[in-house]
């Protein structure tokens, strides 16, 4: 029933790499909890998410906006999966399987423009496949 209106809640997803990702998150929650803070080291290997604007999704709160320096994507608009954490100063965010470092919003321009678009995320709660192309 719920798996019709929300896929990602299918038990199929849980996948060997999935739990390492949600181990990789519980520890990065841990550390948070205690020191508050991510190390300037993390920080600067993060990708860079660039004229971003928020947007809710069934399945929670993502950033759509410009990546640089990503892994697996190069220079391109991106729909991050679901927020984890987020800096209280606005310097970074964290995702299922990465933190971004933030750089600045879109404008109100460019965030109409973005949020008007009609962008589809895959069903599944893998972050590789979720932070693809917008």
């Amino acid at each position: 029933m719920l798996t019709q209106l929300f896929p990602l809640l299918d038990p199929v997803h849980a996948t060997s790499d999935l739990v390492l990702r949600l181990r990789a998150l519980a520890d990065d929650a841990a550390h948070l909890q205690h020191v508050r803070s991510v190390s300037p080291a993390l920080l600067r290997s993060a990708p860079l998410l660039k004229f971003w604007v928020p947007a809710l999704r069934p399945e929670g709160l993502r950033l759509i906006g410009q990546v640089t320096g990503h892994p697996l994507i190069k220079g391109r608009m991106i729909m991050t999966s679901p927020l984890w954490f987020a800096d209280p100063a606005g310097r970074w965010v964290r995702t299922l399987s990465r933190y971004y470092r933030l750089g600045p919003p879109a404008n109100p321009v460019e965030a109409s423009l973005i949020t008007s678009l009609q962008i589809t995320a895959p069903d599944t709660g893998n972050d590789e496949t979720s932070e693809k192309g917008a």
